[in-house]
């Protein structure tokens, strides 16, 4: 029994480091998406300083229940730049939830796209673009920015 509690916690650890950064620090600010239909979305921007560090980036959004997109995703590159120089960026992923059995699966999505340790205090743009073409229906999606959110993984 002992045994199964510890594999137990031990998988919601492993889970939950994952989670940090949409569910610890502070939230500062939420920011609705502008979709730019070949380009991605408009780019935004977001007042950021080192005190705020470690910040983590989330995108949030909702797909509907269309069949065609299960199993189906939506990658992206993001870029965080300040005075036009990239200080970080990431590749991230979205998929569809449902399955065959539950074509509407969990229809809100929340990731964590970009975590950093701010060393200058500025008006940051933020720019999401696709890397591939975009498969998968996103309605109502934004940007969360969370202030010092524990970093259990490394910052890329």
């Amino acid at each position: 029994m002992m045994k199964r509690v510890t594999v137990l916690l031990a998988v919601m650890g492993l889970w939950l480091t994952g989670c940090d950064g949409l569910m610890t620090g502070e939230q500062v600010q939420t920011q609705a998406l502008v979709l730019h239909e070949q380009d991605g979305y408009a780019p935004l921007v977001l007042n950021l300083s080192p005190d705020m560090s470690p910040v983590a980036i989330n995108f949030r959004a909702e797909h509907g229940d269309d069949p065609a997109e299960l199993g189906k995703w939506n990658s992206y590159h993001v870029t965080l730049s300040l005075h036009g120089a990239v200080m970080a960026e990431n590749d991230f992923s979205i998929n569809h939830s449902g399955s065959i059995d539950s074509p509407m699966g969990a229809t809100y999505v929340a990731h964590t796209i970009l975590r950093s340790n701010l060393t200058e205090a500025g008006a940051y743009t933020l720019r999401i673009v696709p890397i591939k073409p975009v498969e998968v229906t996103l309605t109502r999606a934004e940007i969360e920015v969370r202030r010092q959110v524990q970093n259990t993984l490394p910052n890329p």
